[in-house]
Formats: C-alpha cells, sequence, structure tokens
C-alpha cells in the first residue's frame, strides 16, 4: 500500500471519504477553563471541565478539532464581557448549538462541571469555612432544537466526625 500524501493547505475534514460512514461522538475531552462571572469587584470563579462531542454524517470525513476550542473561547467570552449569570445549562446549550452549526454535524453534545466555592459560617461557632459545590449542565444540539439538563453536586456533613 502506498502512503497516501496531502497537499499543503488541503482540509481533510472537508473532503469526501472514500467510505461513506457515519461517525459518532467525534470531540474533545477534559477541555479545562476558568471562568470569571459576575459584576466588577464581586466577581466568582469557576474552575469549569468541558467535554464536546458532534455526530457527523456520511459525507464527512471528520472534525475541524480547533472549532471545538474556538467555540468554546468564544461562548465563554461573551459571557464574562456581558457579565451575564452563569448557568452551566445555558453556556452548555450555547456551545452545542455552535459546535454543530460550525462542524456542519448532525447532533452536538456538551457536558460542563463548574467547580466554584461558597463561604458560609458554621452554625454555632459563626466560623467562616469554605464548601466547594459543582454545578452540571448538559446540552445536546440536533435539528429538532435543544435539551438541556442540569445538577449540582454538594459535599455535607450532618454530625461532627468527634461525636461518632
Amino acid at each position: 500500500m502506498e502512503p497516501t500524501t496531502i497537499p499543503a493547505g488541503a482540509d481533510v475534514q472537508a473532503s469526501l471519504p472514500t467510505v461513506h460512514v457515519s461517525l459518532s461522538r467525534v470531540g474533545v475531552t477534559n477541555v479545562e477553563k476558568v471562568i470569571r462571572v459576575g459584576p466588577r469587584g464581586a466577581e466568582q470563579l469557576y474552575y469549569a471541565k468541558l467535554d464536546c462531542f458532534v455526530d457527523l454524517g456520511p459525507k464527512q470525513k471528520g472534525a475541524h478539532m480547533s472549532r471545538f476550542e474556538e467555540v468554546v473561547n468564544d461562548v465563554i467570552g461573551e459571557v464574562i464581557v456581558n457579565r451575564t449569570a452563569f448557568k452551566a445549562e445555558q453556556l452548555a446549550q450555547l456551545i452545542a448549538e455552535q459546535v454543530r452549526e460550525r462542524q456542519d454535524a448532525l447532533r452536538a453534545e456538551v457536558t460542563i462541571a463548574a467547580r466554584y466555592p461558597e463561604y458560609k459560617p458554621a452554625p454555632v461557632s459563626g466560623i467562616r469555612t469554605q464548601e466547594i459545590y459543582t454545578l452540571y449542565g448538559s446540552a445536546v444540539a440536533s435539528e429538532r432544537g435543544t435539551r438541556r439538563l442540569v445538577g449540582v453536586a454538594a459535599q455535607g456533613m450532618t454530625a461532627c466526625p468527634c461525636a461518632q
């Protein structure tokens, strides 16, 4: 078998594949971003991990991997500039819809896990404590529309460990 040479500047992903087969869940995982949201002086930092996938039709050879990063950066940039309220599921929806459009994909799926601290006083002593929460947002965009999911994870303790 002879090696295939690809001309410089060729858009391999946009060319027709030799075998027409659909590809599912093509994408990137564990994209890490720090997102700063809120009014100036009262910003909240979120450490976010994102997974982005697309399903491609049989006439597509592959996905443009750099477009995932471009869309994530563009959407996060909009959230930061507009200082809008951060909702993980809305951010996932915006990214999924734009990724689907830019990749010309049949379907796009985005999952976000955003960790952030909350500071609260202890019930009896009033000492300021820090609790870490994880906000989950997920969206799937297709030609029929977009569906979203939202969730949160928190760790808690109901009794002092010394009382056990």
